[in-house]
């Protein structure tokens, strides 16, 4: 059995995590066996969600080491997670980190510094990266690609045309060399949890997903322009042209998430819906990297582990992709009027 800590307990992923964990039972021999940093009402509401018998008494992050398997850190304010994740991570335990992974570059670089000099695993994701509706963008993507490059199939990794200066990012609105990527999604720098890290990091996410590119690699730096329905920040990844639109909630209070590819003369976009089950990709995922040996019950986790590096190389390419994500935000985040 894998003994399971969930951290943090006031996010609505942690009522998903105790359904999706202990109610359906998902994944045989995965438990969840300590609610940890949470309101004593809100822990006994979980518990009795998922017929859960625990310890009586408030729980701490250092009392469930030793008495479980890998972690959860699920706050719903990403500045907290990070405390939480160095504690499991310096007593060997894998973490997952719910999004935002942290709120600021220098925190989550803390954080990976532990978990790189333990040997530890952490992994985080947004739901957004395994949405049909991005998958689906990415491949629209790397037909366009392959339609403007010789030698048709080669992968879009690689197949990028990067135009003349391509490290310079065109202002919004400008002519590319290539298709554009382009994300929305809600984001507020406002937000009294984490400002724009709170929702803009699935809006980066998904993007990095749609292009796909060289794992780890690096944003240019964002042109950023503001306006009353938000921010519009244009960037490159891989050569790629990406617009992030990050609307503003209060303007938009029903603003969900949508992806599009643009091309001259045609624009592929579509709405990200996400169903009940949007967390179930994100466990699959951590469990192949957190607990490769537990068999998951769906294809999403052989199909992780299938693209994803050996342990060492995998680590040090997620790290240096979550400091990338990171660091764009905080760009946007500096480039805005004071």
């Amino acid at each position: 059995m894998l003994r399971l800590a969930l951290v943090g307990l006031d996010s609505s992923h942690a009522d998903h995590y105790v359904r999706l964990v202990e109610v359906e039972r998902r994944w045989p021999g995965v438990r969840v066996v300590a609610l940890v940093e949470g309101e004593p009402a809100r822990r006994a509401e979980l518990a009795a969600a998922g017929g859960l018998s625990l310890p009586a008494g408030e729980l701490t992050v250092p009392d469930v080491v030793g008495r479980v398997d890998a972690a959860i850190v699920a706050h719903r304010a990403g500045r907290l997670h990070g405390a939480a994740a160095r504690t499991l991570l310096r007593a060997g335990v894998p973490v997952l980190v719910d999004k935002p992974f942290s709120a600021s570059v220098a925190d989550a670089r803390a954080t990976l510094d532990v978990a790189r000099a333990r040997g530890t695993a952490v992994t985080t994701a947004s739901a957004l990266r395994f949405a049909p509706e991005v998958e689906a963008a990415h491949d629209v993507l790397a037909a366009a690609v392959r339609s403007r490059t010789p030698g048709a199939g080669v992968p879009v990794e690689t197949a990028v045309p990067v135009a003349p200066g391509a490290q310079g990012t065109p202002p919004d609105g400008a002519a590319t060399s290539g298709p554009v990527v382009e994300v929305t999604g809600p984001a507020d720098p406002r937000d009294e949890r984490d400002g724009l890290f709170f929702l803009g990091v699935h809006v980066v996410e998904a993007a990095r997903a749609v292009v796909g590119g060289a794992p780890g690699a690096a944003w240019a730096p964002p042109a950023v322009t503001t306006s009353a329905d938000g921010i519009v920040a244009t960037t490159r990844l891989d050569g790629v042209a990406v617009r992030l639109r990050l609307l503003d909630p209060g303007a938009h209070p029903a603003a969900g998430f949508a992806v599009a590819v643009r091309t001259p003369g045609r624009v592929e976009r579509t709405e990200v819906v996400l169903d009940a089950d949007y967390l179930d990709p994100v466990v699959e995922h951590a469990l192949a990297v957190l607990a490769p040996a537990v068999r998951a019950t769906t294809s999403v986790t052989a199909h992780a582990a299938a693209r994803a590096p050996e342990d060492a190389d995998r680590a040090g390419v997620e790290h240096a992709t979550i400091l990338a994500d990171l660091a764009l935000i905080e760009q946007i985040a500096a480039a805005l009027p004071a």
